[in-house]
């Protein structure tokens, strides 16, 4: 779950917009997650600013910073001098989320050019509130990148597919879990030896035999 959306101006890190897609749950993400954020994301002002001063021209950035309870990802859109940031849960797919971030800066651009330069010639801000329905189109409502496979079989056939020999015992353990609830990350965490990438590429897998739908 994508929780907020943080629009900041590149040229002096004055916030341009903030869309709460869902509230942060503090069982769920604390504070000091949202002291990284902050931190993360003024140190990435100070670089684009210090580049600026030096007359660099700064290009696309992307930052991923990756916790036990969080996802927090950065954009520089370079056209637009503006930094876009969300907060996520992590179970989150952090390719879906840089994809989503990127068109976001993206529309934003191409929606508000206009209204960019004139903000920075009044710092009128207005005109951005509008800019929150198409973030909650973009995101789903800020679940565009959550993922809970699901099992498309009943157990009996795959205990059939297991005694064939199409799966092992291992992802023959993980498909069951696919119960629509459980992400690859929470499933992941049920095995001490197993990463998450190790679940996705075990999803990947069943899927790929029509076992488990992501």
């Amino acid at each position: 779950m994508i929780y907020k959306v943080y629009l900041i101006d590149g040229d002096n890190g004055i916030s341009l917009l903030e869309a709460t897609l869902k509230s942060i749950k503090e069982d769920i993400i604390d504070d000091k997650v949202i002291t990284d954020f902050f931190k993360v994301t003024n140190q990435t002002i100070d670089d684009i600013q210090n580049a600026m001063s030096k007359g660099k021209k700064v290009e696309e950035i992307m930052r991923v910073i990756e916790s036990e309870e969080s996802i927090i990802v950065l954009y520089y859109h370079p056209l637009s001098r503006v930094l876009f940031c969300s907060i996520s849960d992590a179970d989150d797919d952090v390719v879906k989320i840089k994809n989503i971030i990127s068109k976001i800066g993206n529309r934003f651009w191409k929606k508000h050019q206009s209204d960019l330069e004139n903000y920075r010639t009044t710092t009128e801000k207005s005109l951005f509130l509008s800019f929150v329905a198409d973030i909650e189109n973009l995101t789903v409502g800020g679940r565009v990148a959550e993922v809970f496979p699901k099992l498309l079989i009943v157990k009996s056939v795959l205990e059939k597919i297991l005694t064939m020999g199409l799966i092992d015992e291992f992802e023959f353990k993980v498909a069951l879990q696919c119960n629509g609830k459980n992400s690859p990350l929470k499933i992941s965490r049920r095995y001490k030896d197993k990463s998450r990438l190790d679940i996705e590429k075990t999803l990947n897998k069943l899927v790929q035999l029509d076992i488990v739908k992501v």
